[in-house]
């Protein structure tokens, strides 16, 4: 009786661990995520629409979801702090230019998001995916796509993190994968802002944008700061038009990403766009297209987003508007 009891006990606590860790490493969907459409943070052009595991926060059993227990570090931070190398790739006896070499010199594990941006080697590059670089020496090869096609030096120079890219060059590396298409996108923006330069330098716009307004970041960071930190993601909203969403499988992962995040959407305001104005239906038609089930999200992340994976677990689900916007008239 009393053996039959124990094996009881077990199977109970083996259920209640399963279902914990499924909840960890559930899809993301409307299942497991709740879109806070009548909480928005807003300020000036930019609003952000908080998306929530579902059963986390405050006033819940489960305080937080988190998928590195809190060991992970910004690409960012990393290289500020000197805590990762970045290379050209000369392992086929050239530097390739799709591909850079990352060693990661922390105890921390390292994120890396598509469209992070680093300044300098032998062109400025973009990062092709969201990654995860683990703790250790251990080389890495990193997808990365060309943001100054007009340079190739012979001398490599030193790699510094240069923020992250607006959101339209970052739908080009998520979505469409080419090269191609993220030139083009660049020499668009270029021409737009008068910015063309001799080497095609997409930072050449992105640093000299007069978009960019620190009261946006200095305002965001101060509200995540006196929240409880415990989100999934947010929706990003300018004007009538969506920014796009970024949604983290953990907590961690969301706020690791969060000050880049920020910066990216500040970068995508464009002079035109006004107050925000898009309402709880128009949103919630959006992400309809991709939290609804895995059908109806992997068929629309096919051509409007992507999702990343770290060892089989998803990391990040980036999804865009498919709404035609019209071009502004010049």
């Amino acid at each position: 009786m009393r053996q039959t009891k124990l094996y009881i006990h077990c199977f109970v606590l083996l259920l209640l661990f399963s279902s914990w860790h499924n909840t960890i490493n559930a899809q993301l969907t409307y299942n497991e995520l709740s879109v806070q459409y009548d909480s928005p943070w807003t300020f000036k052009k930019l609003q952000l629409i908080p998306v929530r595991f579902k059963g986390v926060g405050k006033d819940s059993g489960n305080a937080n979801i988190t998928m590195f227990n809190g060991n992970i570090i910004s690409f960012s931070e990393a290289m500020n702090k000197h805590k990762i190398i970045v290379k050209e790739n000369n392992a086929g006896g050239g530097a390739d230019v799709s591909t850079l070499l990352i060693k990661n010199r922390s105890n921390s594990n390292i994120m890396l998001m598509s469209g992070e941006m680093v300044q300098g080697g032998k062109q400025d590059r973009a990062v092709g995916e969201t990654v995860i670089i683990p703790k250790g020496k251990s080389k890495n090869y990193l997808p990365v796509f060309c943001v100054e096609k007009g340079r190739w030096d012979d001398k490599a120079k030193s790699f510094k993190h240069a923020g992250t890219a607006d959101a339209r060059v970052r739908k080009q590396i998520d979505v469409s994968k080419r090269q191609s298409k993220v030139w083009k996108q660049v020499d668009e923006e270029l021409d737009e802002t008068n910015k063309k330069n001799q080497t095609s330098a997409y930072l050449r716009a992105y640093n000299d944008s007069t978009y960019f307004d620190t009261s946006y970041l200095n305002f965001f960071i101060n509200k995540m700061k006196s929240s409880d930190s415990a989100y999934a993601g947010f929706i990003a909203i300018t004007g009538d038009r969506i920014i796009d969403a970024d949604i983290f499988g953990g907590s961690d992962l969301c706020l690791t990403a969060y000050i880049q995040n920020i910066n990216s959407y500040v970068h995508s305001l464009k002079p035109t766009d006004g107050i925000p104005s898009k309402t709880h239906n128009e949103i919630k038609a959006f992400t309809d297209k991709f939290l609804t089930d895995k059908t109806t999200q992997k068929k629309y992340l096919a051509t409007n987003g992507r999702m990343y994976y770290n060892n089989g677990k998803v990391i990040q689900l980036i999804a865009y508007d498919d709404t035609v916007i019209q071009p502004e008239k010049k």
